[in-house]
């Protein structure tokens, strides 16, 4: 089976995961989540932009009814009070 990158792939690849972690680990303010990580809050917001969603609960449901699909780039599942409480 060919392999495909995707467009969101490629976009990911400009930013390296290790490098964002050890930047939001030194710039990190305000409260831990429990089960949400920054990671994850920038790549959702990220799909956001890119797709021109207009409010959370819109961004909130598309990345959730795509969850087969951001799985591997390492996004969780999230609701929309945690993403809108993360920002």
């Amino acid at each position: 089976m060919a392999y495909h990158s995707t467009i969101l792939r490629q976009i990911i690849d400009v930013f390296p995961r290790h490098e964002f972690e050890s930047l939001a680990k030194d710039h990190h303010v305000g409260q831990k989540f429990r089960s949400f990580s920054r990671w994850t809050q920038f790549m959702v917001m990220l799909i956001g932009q890119i797709s021109g969603r207009k409010s959370l609960r819109d961004l909130v449901m598309n990345v959730n009814a795509q969850q087969n699909k951001v799985y591997h780039p390492g996004i969780k599942p999230c609701s929309r009070a945690t993403l809108a409480q993360g920002q």
